[in-house]
């Protein structure tokens, strides 16, 4: 069985014309999925599951002028991850990449086992790279900009400085040069990324208490996990998992508190 794209063959991308066609292309969509990802949440989780149920916010909304700068630096980051999809797509018609379409009896083992396996190299990379973002001299330079937004809201999902975005932005187009991956995981990944990024900032805690009780849900990041990061910056480093917050001990002390104090019962804002 084959999944169909000789459709994107046709085409020479390493040409001027070509390359910026495509990425012009690519930032539309990325920007754009940013933006209406983003405003869907907020309006219909943050808002309307916060009016009625208020213990699950963890702050109040955010002002307009920090979502629009939020905004703007996502603008300068959507067309970072464009360029980097193109190449990407450049180095997938040359046969760099190690992506394919069709899909073979193997594939019903390893698709599913790819897609956790880029999870895991994913989370390693950046929890790695986030504690060396936050290293005093990195932290002024640039990862500042994303703390900017003391108190997160879904816009905050997608906005860095143009650094931090090329080095998030580099991940999967040399993570496929070496990992054997169905199209079809790569789809996966970059909606998961999506999704997870705006979850994890909207400022809602969206997951229930009895989260901490199972043994797989209780390793995913969430609102509160991630929102404290951006309050005491020296702890929660995961992006989707808590793994190696745990075993290098870096997790706050206090998170599983505070978690259960916006899941359990009304509590007033802090």
């Amino acid at each position: 069985m084959d999944f169909d794209l000789d459709w994107l063959l046709g085409t020479d991308y390493s040409q001027p014309l070509n390359f910026l066609l495509i990425s012009s292309i690519l930032f539309i969509g990325i920007f754009l999925r940013y933006i209406i990802l983003a405003w869907v949440y907020h309006e219909l989780v943050y808002k309307k599951l916060g009016d009625s149920m208020p213990y699950r916010r963890l702050h109040q909304q955010v002002r307009i002028p920090q979502v629009k700068k939020e905004i703007e630096y996502s603008f300068y980051g959507a067309i970072i991850f464009a360029i980097s999809g193109s190449v990407m797509l450049i180095c997938w018609q040359t046969g760099l990449t190690q992506l394919y379409t069709s899909l073979s009896l193997w594939d019903w083992i390893w698709v599913p086992m790819s897609f956790f396996i880029a999870l895991f190299i994913h989370e390693t990379y950046y929890y790695w790279l986030h504690r060396w973002m936050h290293r005093p001299k990195v932290l002024r330079y640039f990862h500042h900009i994303h703390h900017n937004s003391l108190y997160t809201s879904s816009f905050t999902s997608f906005s860095f400085h143009p650094i931090e975005a090329f080095l998030q932005a580099i991940f999967l187009p040399v993570l496929v040069l070496f990992l054997p991956m169905h199209f079809s995981v790569l789809l996966a990944l970059l909606i998961t990324m999506s999704v997870t990024a705006v979850i994890n900032h909207a400022g809602v805690e969206v997951y229930s208490k009895s989260t901490l009780q199972s043994p797989l849900a209780r390793w995913m990041v969430g609102a509160t996990h991630h929102d404290m990061h951006h309050l005491k910056y020296r702890c929660n480093y995961g992006l989707y998992f808590t793994f190696w917050d745990v075993w290098m001990k870096t997790e706050d002390v206090g998170f599983e508190k505070r978690f259960l104090t916006h899941t359990t019962k009304e509590k007033n804002l802090t």
